[in-house]
Parts: structure tokens; sequence; C-alpha cells
């Protein structure tokens, strides 16, 4: 039986920033609290509907699609459901769905979410596994990801590929709902050399849009802005590394603790390490979209951890 996740968890508790800021270099407590204040929090006291009830709009969505065979809610957790949806006539594809970084995004952030269209979206999110449209290079990416132990039928299938420390390289399509993981089934008659190809040039098309901001003196974040989840992608190719080379030309640490934001740290400044270090715990704390607990550089073309 096929297995997908389509959990995308949000812790909805923030540390405050003064919690990370070392004594010893106080300065990192205003980058923190800016970082912090860009999130929005919204000033509501109490959500106008539970985690529950959110969960059970979803489920009445999925349970309206027919694909949708059945809809299970974990007795355990009021954010998650377990789907099982028809394949055409190939096996069945189960998994589970985690309605809480909707929650979050809805009631939590100030990102002014609509509701009807956030549960719709999600629902279509799910079933794009079984719907998954043509294979359009155009659409094609490879993107960083957590690298997730499999079996070995799994890596008969997948495509993704040890990049360093925590996380992979995986192939995506990317759909109007969300980014689609793809398969060797998948690719049809085409090679995966004309796939990784068309991947590299399309994040370069991407990249005209990639946003740069100065945090700090020390600090860059990068977005891109109109397509978020494919940021990571960016840290595969030559063309972003040298415009870290030459905002830092004495070598940076990267972070990729979200999936939507890369952010580099000049390696020369004295606090460098205590600040990847404590941004990467603050967004693991956060769990909005967390991606990877270490720190990277780039030695000799290749990414790799830093020990600290």
């Amino acid at each position: 039986m096929q297995i997908i996740s389509l959990s995308a968890c949000l812790a909805l508790i923030l540390t405050p920033a003064a919690a990370y800021a070392d004594t010893t270099h106080q300065g990192n407590a205003d980058m923190f609290r800016t970082l912090l204040s860009k999130i929005g929090l919204r000033s509501e006291a109490q959500p106008p509907e539970t985690l529950a009830q959110l969960r059970d709009a979803v489920a009445a969505g999925l349970r309206s699609e027919p694909e949708v065979e059945e809809v299970a809610i974990d007795p355990g957790n009021p954010a998650i459901l377990r789907v099982r949806l028809a394949n055409g006539g190939r096996e069945a594809v189960t998994g589970t769905v985690d309605v809480t970084n909707v929650y979050g995004r809805l009631y939590t952030f100030r990102n002014d979410l609509d509701r009807e269209a956030a549960i719709e979206n999600l629902v279509q999110s799910v079933l794009v596994t079984v719907r998954k449209p043509e294979l359009d290079l155009q659409h094609v990416f490879a993107n960083i990801r957590f690298r997730q132990p499999g079996n070995e039928q799994d890596a008969a299938t997948s495509l993704a590929e040890e990049l360093a420390g925590d996380v992979a390289i995986v192939l995506q399509l990317d759909t109007p709902q969300s980014l689609v993981g793809l398969s060797r089934a998948d690719l049809g008659e085409r090679s995966i050399a004309e796939i990784r190809q068309a991947a590299q040039r399309n994040i370069l098309r991407e990249m005209s849009k990639l946003q740069e901001e100065r945090v700090s003196d020390h600090m860059i974040a990068y977005r891109i802005d109109d397509n978020p989840p494919l940021t990571p992608a960016i840290v595969l190719t030559d063309e972003f590394w040298a415009m870290v080379d030459k905002n830092f030309p004495d070598g940076a640490f990267l972070i990729l603790r979200q999936r939507d934001e890369v952010a580099v740290i000049d390696r020369k400044s004295p606090s460098a390490l205590i600040t990847s270090r404590q941004l990467i715990d603050m967004a693991k704390n956060r769990g909005v979209d967390f991606l990877s607990d270490r720190i990277f550089e780039r030695r000799d073309g290749r990414l790799v951890t830093v020990t600290e």
C-alpha cells in the first residue's frame, strides 16, 4: 500500500526572543525581535473555532470528493485525519492530513487567509496525490527537503538524492495547490538527466523574483516571494553562491530552518555559530514549516555540515 505524508505542523507557541540572546551577544536580541515582529501575531484572545472544528470541516470537504474512500479522525490528536484515496485502479494511497498549519495561519498569524479557500486548498493538495497532472517540464524543480528514511522498495522508486546532514534533494512538480514529489514512475519515457536539466533551468527562471533582505550587518535572508516553498532550491545553484560570496567574501554559514526561507550568516562574525544555532532553535520551537536543525556551509562546491 502506498503511503503519503501530508503533514504541515505548526506549533502555536513562540518562545520570547530574549530567551535566545546569549549574554555576551546582546545585539542578537534586537534581531530576534525583528524576526518575530515579521510573523505578525494576531490579537484575538479566542479563535472563532477550535482545532477539532476546523479538522471536521476539512474532513467534510474530503468526503465530498469521489476519490476519497475513507476519512477517519485520529482519537488521540484533534488535528489529524487519516485518509484512503482511490488511485485509478492502482494500489490505494493512504496517509495523514494535519490541519494544524492551516489553523495557525488562520488564527495565529496575520496573513489574511480566507477560511473556505484555505480548506479547499488543503483538500485539493491531498487529492493532487492521485490527480497528479501531466508532467510538464516547465514546472519541475529540484528542491531541498528533510531526508526521510525509507525501505528498499522506497529506494527503488524514489528520486531523492542525499545532500548533506539531514536534508536531501527531491524532484517536485509545482501544481497550483502544492509541490508534489515525483517518483520514477512519474517520469514515463523521460530520463532523470532530462528532468534535472529542466529543474535547473526552472529555478534560475524563478530566481529573477528572489527577494534579498539584509536582517543585520552579518545576516541576509532570501525568499522567492510568489512561491516561497521553492526557496531552498536556490541553494543548489552556483548563481546563489555567487551572490553569497559577493556579500560575504570570507564565507558564510547557511541555515535552512524553514521550508520557505534561506538565510546566510557572515562567517567572520564573532557570534556566527551562536546566532545560527539560536535562530534554528527558535524556528524549531515555533514549528513553522521547520526544515533542518543543522548548520551548513559550502566547501569545494559541495554543501557540508558544520561542526559546532
